[in-house]
């Protein structure tokens, strides 16, 4: 018996092409788009009792169709060297849009049985949605024409657009925090009684080991410069270092973890929020000529898809 697996489902039983308005050329013959990836598995036999899928079971087992997607993909990724080609997460029934069809072995359809089934899949998309208000529009309109975002903003920005991949997400939130704590640093030194010499020497040692790090910049040096220290939140300090420690696997052994487990995109998520909410605090503990403006908005958005 064999199936045939998609990560696609809009393209489902449909030869690739290409959208009416376009001719596309690939060694000059032409070629389509496809968006489906067609894969057999044969076995003696699968279990198609309607009692698995309740159990959001698979057999396939998920693993193992991640395994036989993922090898060509991260091969053809390698290959053409296409930075758009990324590897897919089956570790979660939702996170990719799958379909199963069990065959006979000719591929013919399997005979009607109440209590087995022909097939499994499940349809997953994303989108987002940014609602331009009343308010939304006269906020843009109170920042000049020239205005030039924190650039730990931008990158926090970044993090988030990145996610789901784990990474590349980490690294630049674990940046912002770097950007934005050396920034505010410097702002408050200049306003306070350090001299200018002492805080050059403090910090441009010549040596990046013999200055001062990420970690005492939030706690000993945010203290001596506003009496607080982001230690003193045992919560936020938990999440501060957890990111050190992610961003810091990935950078140096490519993988993302904390401790011996590797983080997933659920804790990505939640560390780049942290990250947010790290900045959000530390800027209430600073003069007010040293705010930065910040927008909130609450919007109800309602969208409605129709199935076919």
């Amino acid at each position: 018996m064999s199936c045939g697996y998609f990560h696609r489902a809009e393209a489902i039983d449909q030869p690739p092409r290409s959208d009416d308005s376009d001719e596309i050329l690939v060694d000059g013959v032409p070629a389509g788009r496809a968006d489906a990836l067609w894969i057999d598995f044969q076995k003696e036999s699968f279990d198609r009792s309607k009692e698995s899928m309740e159990k959001r079971l698979c057999d396939p087992p998920l693993e193992v169709l991640g395994r036989a997607v993922n090898s060509l993909i991260v091969r053809l990724r390698h290959v053409v060297q296409a930075p758009t080609v990324r590897a897919l997460d089956f570790r979660d029934f939702g996170r990719v849009t799958w379909r199963i069809r069990y065959l006979n072995d000719d591929e013919t359809e399997l005979e009607p049985d109440e209590k087995l089934v022909r097939g499994r899949g499940v349809l997953n998309w994303s989108f987002g949605w940014n609602a331009v208000t009343k308010q939304v529009w006269e906020d843009i309109h109170k920042l000049p024409f020239d205005y030039k975002p924190p650039p730990w903003d931008e990158l926090l920005l970044d993090a988030q657009s990145d996610l789901p991949r784990v990474g590349p997400a980490v690294v630049l939130a674990a940046t912002a925090l770097e950007v934005f704590i050396a920034h505010v640093l410097d702002g408050l030194a200049e306003r306070s009684a350090v001299p200018a010499a002492l805080w050059e020497w403090i910090n441009n040692r010549g040596d990046y080991l013999r200055e001062a790090s990420v970690e005492e910049q939030y706690d000993e040096l945010l203290m001596v410069l506003t009496g607080h220290s982001l230690k003193a939140e045992s919560k936020m300090w938990e999440l501060f270092m957890n990111l050190k420690r992610a961003r810091n696997t990935f950078v140096h052994r490519g993988i993302a973890e904390i401790g011996k487990t590797e983080v997933s995109p659920e804790t990505a998520s939640k560390l780049v929020a942290a990250a947010s909410e790290i900045i959000a605090t530390v800027r209430e503990w600073l003069p007010e000529e040293l705010h930065w403006p910040v927008f909130k908005h609450t919007v109800r958005i309602e969208v409605r898809k129709k199935l076919g």
